[in-house]
């Protein structure tokens, strides 16, 4: 009896999740998330969700939830089924992938996909410390790659990769995607870009709770610093370089528990022209809606919040601006669609300047040390030589 009241206790919560999800991302998205967990068990769902295929052309690299769910959902409703290969070194993991999206033989290897000269983008999600091989492995081959975060786990990974795609015939997009919500592309329509002012930024994103064995917390795959925090690094120094990005900064790391740095961690930044920002990450329990954030923004008299990427409430002296953002939007979208759609791309020189001082960062943690300078300048100047 206790287990048939266990049971249906699970079969409740897992129920209520779902209707909270069609609420929050809408009815196709959150079937593709549930269909990325089933990975082929529901025949309905495949029916259901499955696109034609349409001048197939796209490899994908590393066939996980995120490549499943978001990548696939956003490539498919957007052009339809355009993926021609995939390969992951979980055999299980591409099997399922080329089963739901019709690709009929899939590579073992990844050398197969770069050599196919039918594949025209490549799509890499695979895990972090392989991505920068990836991505020079691919654009060597003069495809148009799509690299999720993070470009690189360390300096000697971004080294190449810039050398890479200083080089390269075919450009390169990445997947940091906060930068191109709806919410924070409105944001930027009410900052004083024209005016050199410091701006307050604030990041407290409840993130899923993982391990410590999970290999996102592995020194060598960048910790949860280049894993999750880098998405809101990445966020910091977009927002800042829509004014001009200030070059030295004075960072603090506050650690809750230095067995875990990587987790439960503040991380504050303050440069030379007064600006103030701070990155607070938290997973004490897993979030039953996903990940969680709230971000506040001030500089002079535009003040914003953001709540979840579903509202904003934007002040600018006397006038008030509320907007609701659904399904919630926290830019897969237009991030994904880079390689199709020139006006959503990002300045590579951005990416980079993020990637360094995230690097910088994850070392501080790495290291235990709490208090660090650094220079935009220096950084660039050391990486390229």
């Amino acid at each position: 009896m206790k287990y048939l009241r266990n049971k249906k206790k699970i079969q409740k919560i897992e129920i209520l999740k779902v209707y909270r999800f069609f609420k929050i991302y809408g009815v196709r998205k959150t079937l593709f998330k549930i269909a990325g967990r089933a990975r082929g068990k529901s025949k309905l769902l495949t029916i259901l969700l499955r696109s034609k295929k349409k001048n197939p052309d796209i490899g994908v690299i590393g066939c996980g939830q995120f490549t499943y769910s978001t990548v696939g959902q956003v490539i498919s409703s957007n052009y339809g089924n355009r993926f021609l290969d995939c390969y992951d070194i979980d055999t299980q993991a591409a099997d399922t992938f080329a089963d739901f999206y019709q690709i009929n033989h899939h590579s073992l290897d990844s050398k197969s996909i770069f050599d196919n000269e039918q594949v025209k983008y490549v799509y890499i999600a695979s895990n972090h410390a392989s991505h920068t091989d990836y991505a020079i492995e691919a654009l060597s081959k003069n495809k148009i790659v799509y690299l999720e975060k993070p470009i690189a786990v360390n300096r000697q990974q971004l080294s190449r990769l810039i050398r890479c795609v200083k080089n390269a015939s075919k450009p390169i997009y990445v997947g940091y995607n906060r930068p191109f919500s709806k919410a924070i592309l409105d944001l930027k329509t009410q900052v004083l870009s024209n005016f050199d002012m410091p701006i307050t930024l604030n990041c407290f994103v409840t993130a899923h709770k993982l391990p410590s064995s999970h290999w996102y917390r592995d020194k060598n795959e960048g910790t949860r610093i280049c894993g999750n925090v880098g998405h809101w690094i990445d966020l910091g120094v977009h927002i800042l370089s829509w004014t001009k990005l200030p070059d030295k900064w004075d960072i603090q790391v506050v650690t809750s528990n230095p067995l875990e740095a990587d987790d439960d961690i503040s991380i504050s930044l303050t440069s030379s022209r007064g600006d103030l920002i701070v990155f607070v990450i938290t997973s004490r329990s897993e979030p039953f809606e996903g990940i969680n954030e709230t971000i506040n923004f001030q500089q002079g008299e535009v003040i914003c919040k953001i709540d979840d990427f579903r509202l904003s409430t934007t002040w600018k002296n006397e006038t008030l601006i509320n907007k609701k953002y659904h399904p919630k939007d926290v830019g897969h979208n237009n991030s994904i669609c880079q390689p199709f759609e020139e006006k959503y791309s990002r300045e590579w020189n951005e990416v980079v300047k993020s990637s360094l001082l995230m690097l910088h960062i994850a070392d501080m943690v790495k290291n235990s040390n709490k208090h660090s300078s650094f220079s935009f300048k220096d950084s660039i100047s050391t990486i390229n030589n």
